[in-house]
């Protein structure tokens, strides 16, 4: 296979990849949409998101569950022989599911209040052994700077077929 047969390939590739997810949100987009609203964005270990989403269904959808989501990732940056890498790991995931077994008609628009208690700092995978709570201290100490957080508000409508998804980033400060 010549250089400029391979290119060509890849370029397919690359294109259909494109398309391909150009239609599923354009598919997602037709059947409805979720906007999340919060008045702050910026908060404390401890206290509590209060929020609202607007669901507007365009075509009629069996919903197996409608539920709100706090979602916490932690971002780890290593360095190997001058190589970086980011390994992201959802540690927290608090939902609250809102309705369920819900038949929605086309044209279907409502507002949601919501509130989400944001767990405590150290709260989140707690462990009871001494000797594995120092190591952990350790290694965010040694790691101090490479730990990142991050959070999100998710509001979802489950349903046979593309799910509807809205979500907002908030800031949890001092968490780590």
């Amino acid at each position: 296979m010549s250089d400029s047969n391979v290119i060509v390939l890849i370029i397919a590739i690359v294109g259909a990849i494109v398309i391909g997810v150009g239609v599923f949100f354009l598919l997602r987009f037709l059947r409805g949409t979720i906007k999340v609203h919060l008045t702050v964005k910026s908060f404390n270990p401890g206290d509590e998101i209060k929020g609202k989403f607007d669901l507007h269904v365009k075509k009629p959808i069996h919903g197996k569950r409608l539920l709100v989501s706090l979602i916490g990732t932690q971002h780890v940056r290593s360095t190997r022989k001058n190589e970086s890498r980011t390994r992201s790991d959802e540690v927290f995931r608090q939902e609250t599911v809102l309705e369920t077994d819900e038949d929605y008609r086309a044209g279907f628009m409502q507002t949601y209040d919501f509130k989400i208690p944001i767990p405590e700092a150290g709260k989140i995978g707690e462990i009871d052994n001494p000797l594995a709570k120092t190591l952990v201290a350790f290694g965010k100490m040694a790691n101090r700077g490479r730990i990142k957080m991050s959070w999100k508000v998710e509001a979802r409508l489950e349903a046979k077929g593309i799910d509807l998804v809205g979500s907002k980033k908030v800031n949890v400060n001092n968490f780590l």
